[in-house]
């Protein structure tokens, strides 16, 4: 990871009361290994508490999205960056007062290289009992960082700039905390669509499942075949209450960690949310095949091919479906 800004606001409000004020800090905070550290530990933990990805909102009146553009399209010095975070923090000082529940907390913005990609991150933590920061005259110091717990992290957001100038749907991300109350005003300040495709993240998890390393089946000490682990993989996902997949919990249960499938989505640039309600049709190519083309319409399951059906190994155009049941059905349909 390479640190290039960071900058830290405090914003002071408790729950049942609308008095809010924000702390701004002048300058940005001294970019050295701790918070370089601070900034690591934050990004992991992010990624462990699962995902779930969105557009900025293009309406009008929207500040987030307009200050990150005007910051964006700037020369991106350290004044430009303090400017963005500080009216952006102005228009959530507005925005919380009505938010009755809403508590404050310090606001880390940081501008930084992960995997690569370039990214613009804000996080919402809640410094337990002072252990991580410190007020200065015009910022705020950073304590030794060790690790930084999820007791911590109360909610993030990252913006995927690759993601965005390649035209990329998706390129904000969030964590997926069950804190309701900041969830929902942390979203509408930074002005989000969200944009759920079923479809699409059932594609991915099936694209995830056939290339991850498979797990090794309890009963032969071996690792699944591929088959198997879809057919598992299925039953699973089709039991799951409400039609809801939960990324960390069918990561947990296969692989004994609920990060490994998180992670390699994360590793190499898929998009899938922590929880997303399923497609039936994309779910069912976990344990079938269907292929319509030239005029033809083939249904099969998996577990049919080779067995049934099977490609001839000289002619790689030939077809062979070896069934005297399917041969005779279409014998009695042309006769």
């Amino acid at each position: 990871m390479e640190l290039k800004k960071i900058v830290i606001h405090e914003l002071l409000k408790e729950a049942q009361s609308k008095e809010v004020k924000v702390v701004y800090s002048e300058e940005l905070t001294t970019n050295d290994d701790k918070s370089l550290k601070l900034i690591s530990a934050l990004n992991k933990n992010y990624q462990k508490e699962g995902m779930f990805y969105a557009i900025f909102d293009d309406g009008e009146g929207k500040v987030f999205p307009e200050k990150y553009t005007k910051y964006k399209k700037s020369n991106r010095k350290d004044n430009h960056f303090i400017s963005f975070t500080k009216s952006v923090m102005a228009n959530l000082e507005q925005l919380i007062k009505s938010k009755t529940m809403a508590t404050g907390g310090y606001f880390i913005f940081a501008e930084y290289t992960f995997n690569n990609t370039d990214f613009i991150g804000v996080f919402l933590i809640r410094d337990v009992e002072g252990e991580i920061l410190k007020r200065t005259k015009k910022s705020f110091s950073i304590e030794p960082v060790e690790y930084v717990d999820t007791r911590n992290l109360a909610m993030a957001c990252r913006i995927n700039e690759k993601r965005l100038k390649s035209k990329d749907k998706n390129y904000l991300s969030f964590t997926r905390l069950k804190q309701q109350t900041v969830s929902d005003y942390f979203k509408d300040w930074i002005s989000i669509k969200q944009l759920e495709s079923s479809s699409e993240y059932t594609e991915t998890l099936y694209q995830i499942i056939s290339q991850l390393e498979r797990p090794i089946d309890e009963n032969t000490g071996k690792e699944y075949d591929l088959q198997t682990f879809r057919n598992k993989v299925y039953d699973s996902v089709k039991a799951s209450p409400n039609k809801k997949v939960n990324i960390r919990d069918l990561s947990n249960q296969f692989y004994g960690n609920p990060d490994t499938i998180g992670d390699y989505a994360s590793k190499n640039e898929l998009v899938l949310d922590a929880e997303f309600r399923y497609n039936d049709r994309k779910l069912k190519k976990f344990i079938k095949l269907e292929i319509n083309k030239d005029g033809i319409n083939l249904k099969f399951s998996r577990g049919a091919f080779k067995d049934k059906i099977r490609i001839d190994k000289k002619n790689k155009n030939l077809v062979i479906i070896d069934s005297e049941k399917f041969a005779d059905a279409l014998r009695k349909e042309l006769g």
